[in-house]
């Protein structure tokens, strides 16, 4: 795991990185200059003002208000603007995704202009939706207190927090609206950008690895498992719920005792009652290191009488590793569907049997991930029961294909007679 991965500092050579006085805004304004000085005639730069002027505008919004709100401060120390794995991963795979994306929609008669135009209504809507479906799921856990507070903690997309299917579903609607706007068969569209989605997700899974979200359970077999240092979601599950410190807890009442662990060693029994369990943070990153993990320690109550777990482990329990599991899906399922355009020509079969596919996968890598809860009184999660009406639809969208097919062959041969 490796959350943030370097910060861009929030002063270089004394003037502020960003803000309204800083070096990005400063270049931004010389770019812009620049380009309106090569564009020749009054006419040229004009038209180089109408394209480009509310993109430069919105750009120097957020050099100017929004990247000052989010750089780290500790205590008086304000550190810079935080590089997050999962949001570079994130923009690798979009770039990577956009590269197969294109080659693939020119070899279908998509022009490059209209592939960029698609592009940017499928990403934005995508990142848009998944970070939505995300909020909607967990809007009771996001940080803050009012709702100020918690709106600005959703715009945090590039710390984690992305939801899959809200993607797809905002992603397919954009596509549907782009092809009907341009006039272009959706199924074409869809066809073309399925394996270029596949390879996003191989490399967001990767994001979500260093993030240290869509976590497995714990791993108690044989089978290759994964830590998470203090910090993680995985680690401040295993602490609250104490397994860390190993107790086994159901409804506040001590069921068992891993052995060798500190609640062993401190003769805490089966059988006793849990009132109080809470992390404090004794230590952790400062303006000289701000990337040091914290240091944690654990109060309990039991049975009216006090604890206090430390030192506690550096690193959680060993868990499934689901993301390395699912990033290897997401490659496979990339190869699989881009190999079939070489031996299918009908419409929709790809991108049909892309969410058959990652359907199935879905519904098994569930059974190893526990950061999602049963829903409609069953134990199946959302993105199971969203997985089954993938895998429906895929198969209605390979049927309707093959019978329009046998339709048509059927009228031709008719025809002829």
């Amino acid at each position: 795991m490796r959350q943030t991965l370097f910060y861009i500092p929030h002063e270089l050579l004394g003037f502020p990185v960003f803000g309204l006085l800083s070096w990005g805004s400063a270049l931004l304004l010389l770019f812009a200059v620049v380009q309106l000085a090569i564009a020749g005639t009054a006419d040229k730069r004009n038209q180089l003002i109408q394209t480009n002027g509310m993109v430069w505008a919105g750009m120097l919004f957020v050099l100017t208000f929004i990247l000052p709100r989010i750089e780290t401060r500790i205590e008086d120390w304000t550190i810079g603007l935080p590089v997050r794995g999962y949001g570079v991963l994130l923009m690798l795979g979009v770039i990577f995704g956009a590269a197969v994306g294109l080659k693939r929609s020119e070899s279908r008669g998509i022009s490059k202009d209209a592939f960029f135009s698609l592009a940017t209504w499928g990403v934005v809507s995508g990142i848009a939706g998944a970070r939505l479906f995300y909020v909607i799921q967990h809007w009771d856990t996001l940080e803050g207190s009012s709702l100020s507070e918690k709106l600005y903690a959703s715009l945090q997309f590039t710390e984690g927090g992305l939801v899959v299917y809200g993607g797809v579903i905002a992603g397919l609607i954009a596509t549907g609206y782009w092809a009907y706007r341009y006039k272009v068969s959706p199924l074409k569209v869809a066809d073309a950008v399925t394996p270029a989605f596949f390879l996003g997700l191989a490399f967001g899974r990767i994001g979500c690895l260093l993030n240290g979200c869509c976590y497995g359970g714990l791993c108690d077999s044989s089978l290759p498992s994964i830590s998470f240092p203090a910090g993680s979601a995985v680690y401040s599950d295993q602490l609250l719920s104490g397994r860390l410190v190993g107790l086994v807890v159901k409804d506040e009442r001590i069921i068992n005792i891993e052995k060798d662990s500190w609640a062993d060693k401190n003769q805490i029994q089966p059988g006793q009652t849990i009132t109080l369990m809470e992390p404090r943070q004794i230590d952790g990153p400062t303006h000289e290191n701000p990337l040091a993990p914290p240091e944690l320690d654990l109060l309990l109550k039991i049975d009216g009488k006090t604890f206090r777990a430390h030192p506690l482990p550096h690193r959680s329990l060993g868990v499934h590793p689901s993301q390395i599991y699912a990033s290897f899906g997401g490659l496979l399922l990339f190869l699989w569907t881009a190999s079939l355009s070489n031996l299918i020509k009908r419409q929709g079969v790809i991108f049909a049997s892309g969410l058959i596919a990652y359907g199935v996968i879905r519904i098994l890598e569930e059974y190893i991930r526990v950061d999602e809860a049963g829903q409609f009184g069953t134990d199946l999660s959302i993105s199971q029961w969203i997985s089954i009406g993938a895998i429906l639809v895929g198969a209605l969208v390979v049927v309707v294909s093959y019978g329009r097919a046998k339709f048509a062959v059927e009228v031709e041969t008719a025809t002829m007679h």
